[in-house]
Parts: C-alpha cells; structure tokens; sequence
C-alpha cells in the first residue's frame, strides 16, 4: 500500500492505492474492512471473495474520489456509527458495473444501477447490498454545496438517469476527471475541482424533487414509516393500521406512498432488509432456520425468501450463509504488514481533508477508499 502526494501549499492532491494483486486473496477482506473501519462494516454476500482490481482513492482540493472493484457484499453505517461523526458529507456513486440497493435510514429504498448517478447523504444510518461491482465515488463536503441544505432525512437521496442530458453530463465530467487525476498539479486540481463542485450544486438547485420539497410536508409519512418499522412482526400490519392509527382514509395512504411502490412494498423491503441483517450478523443460520426466518419475519416459507432474495438482492440466502462461514474459517489467518501502514495512511489523507476544509476532527471524511 503505498501513499503518493504531490505537494503545494495547500497539499491539493493525494493518491492512496491498495495493490490487490500483492496481497493473497484470503486477506482482501481484512483489507478493505480495515480500510473503512470506524466507517461502515462488511459482510460478504458470496464466497469466494474478492478484489477485483486495485482500490484507489484521491483527495483533491478537499474532495474524495474513490475506485473499487469487488465481490458482493453487504455495507453498512449503523447509528453508532453515524453519530461518531464524519456527518457533514454527500457521497456521488457512479456505477460502471453491477447493482446496490440501499436501505436509508431504515426507511428510504434507493437502487443505483450503471443507468444512474446517485447522490446520499452520508450523516444518516445506511445499509447497502451490492451485487459483483465496479464504482467510482466522490465524497464532497456539504458546505461545499449550498444548494444540498434540502437533502435530509426526508429527502436524503437524488438520483440522475445516464440517459438525461443532466446525468449525461455529469457521468461525463466524473469520468474525465478520474482520467485525469495523474497528469494534475495542485494549482489544476483547484480550478476543476471548483469546477465540477459548481456543476453538482446547480443541478441540487434545479432537481424538480427538492424544489417539491421546499412546499410538501412530509413529516406525516415519515411518521407512518416509523409506525411500520415497529410493527414488522405483526402479520396483519397493512394499509388498514396506517388508516386506524393515523385516521385518515386508504386514498391518503395510496398517495403517501405512491414513491415507495405501495405500503405492501415498503414492508417486504424492510422484512428482506431485517432478514439479510440476521443472516450476516445474526446467530448462526442452518437450513432448518431459514423457514424459521421466512415465517418469523412473515415471508412466508424458505422458496419465497429465495425467490425474493434473488429478485431484490441478486443472490440467495444460502450464498450469505456460506460467505459468513468462509469468513469465519479464514477468520484465525494472518494479516499481512501491509494492513498494519493502512489505518495509518488512510488517516493522512482524511487529517489532509480536515486540514484543508477547517472541520475539527469528530467531523472526519468518508474513508479515503470508500466502498458506499
């Protein structure tokens, strides 16, 4: 693992690269749960599992660009982790290969496909199941982006169709800027830097979803979702408990919810979600359990969950729980001498991001190499 910075008053850029193919295939999990310990933790969702090539990751004029290429796996930012600090950042996604659908705080469903950019707010609790995939991130400050002060934890998501001529345009400079990223000096990182930072924030400014938002009062259905989340076990819960708790008629309900796919959607999701938590971190699975999981979160029987799980994660059940025991029979392996310098590394380039955005130290970046 190896740091390369360039120099300038202001040590504009910075690169961190994690060579995949020096280390054993065994040990890249250990990596990259190093890389982003404090940040989110991972669960491999299929064995073996692997990098796929180099982890990369710049820091330019106070901005996080990051490459990953990786087996599937399970991300994700409990609100332990979230409260520990690092809130005030946003976090683009652009997938060039593969499929991640996330869970935000325990309420928003968002899926970013190769077709999409996605834009998270990194400050709220996520969860994040990914297929087989290759991305690029880039980590932004919120004060970098005044027009960002709308997306929260109403609206803590914005996507961008590649099709669009917005989309286009920004998967365009995003691409041309990973390309250049090795022939820049620190007075060019500044100019594009500001460049596609002003970019982003104009199209924040003209997303026709946050200009809805300075006029809708979504406070009622974020109520309504949290009643949901409390109630997962009750196999009655439905269209029928919002209305009685909420006394308010079916149509209220159909409209709120009209975004989420339906109230009977948004519940599925959240059982699949609470089911491929217990599976990843959970006690330990069987196959006599998973009927057991299917019917306790009210799935119905084991082939349902598969079917579901394949449909809304790419992948079965019985794949994570065999990812979760060649994780722990690996567990007892050695790390190489490489991991050791990686916390070390990864905090020069986060120190080196703090020092040039003046945030104390509890207001830490997403990790140099950030698999979100």
């Amino acid at each position: 693992m190896t740091l390369y910075a360039v120099e300038g008053k202001e040590r504009g850029l910075q690169r961190l690269c994690v060579q995949a193919d020096k280390l054993p295939p065994s040990q890249h999990l250990a990596a990259v749960r190093l890389a982003l310990e404090g940040h989110c933790e991972v669960s491999p969702l299929t064995t073996p599992w692997s990098l796929q090539r180099h982890m990369e990751s710049w820091r330019v004029d106070g901005l996080l660009l990051s490459r990953w290429s990786m087996s599937a796996a399970r991300h994700e930012r409990s609100q332990a982790l979230a409260d520990s600090g690092g809130n005030d950042w946003l976090l683009l996604r652009m997938l060039q290969r593969g499929r991640q659908a996330l869970c935000i705080d325990d309420r928003h469903h968002v899926t970013a496909t190769t077709d999409t950019l996605l834009l998270t707010d990194w400050s709220l609790p996520w969860a994040c199941n990914s297929s087989d995939c290759d991305l690029i991130t880039v980590g932004i400050p919120r004060s970098r982006l005044p027009a960002s002060k709308l997306l929260n934890r109403k609206i803590p998501a914005l996507s961008w169709e590649r099709s669009s001529a917005e989309g286009g345009q920004l998967a365009t400079m995003v691409e041309l800027l990973w390309q250049q990223l090795p022939n820049l000096d620190t007075a060019s990182a500044h100019g594009v830097a500001l460049g596609f930072v002003g970019f982003l924030d104009g199209l924040l400014g003209n997303h026709p979803l946050l200009l809805r938002a300075q006029y809708a009062n979504t406070s009622r259905l974020a109520a309504m979702k949290s009643l949901l989340n409390e109630r997962l076990r009750d196999p009655e819960l439905g269209v029928g408990t919002l209305c009685e708790h909420f006394d308010c008629s079916r149509a209220t309900v159909y409209r709120l919810f009209e975004r989420d796919g339906g109230v009977a959607a948004f519940i599925l999701q959240q059982r699949l979600q609470y089911c491929l938590r217990e599976l990843t971190s959970g006690p330990w699975p069987s196959a006599a359990s998973l009927e057991g999981l299917a019917r306790r979160w009210h799935i119905g029987g084991a082939s349902r969950l598969e079917r579901l799980f394949a449909a809304h994660f790419g992948l079965l059940p019985q794949t994570v729980v065999a990812a979760r025991r060649a994780v722990e029979a690996d567990s007892g392996g050695s790390t190489s001498l490489q991991f050791q310098h990686a916390d070390r590394v990864n905090r020069a380039i986060s120190e080196g991001s703090g020092s040039n955005s003046g945030e104390s130290g509890r207001n830490h970046p997403p990790p140099a190499v950030s698999a979100r």
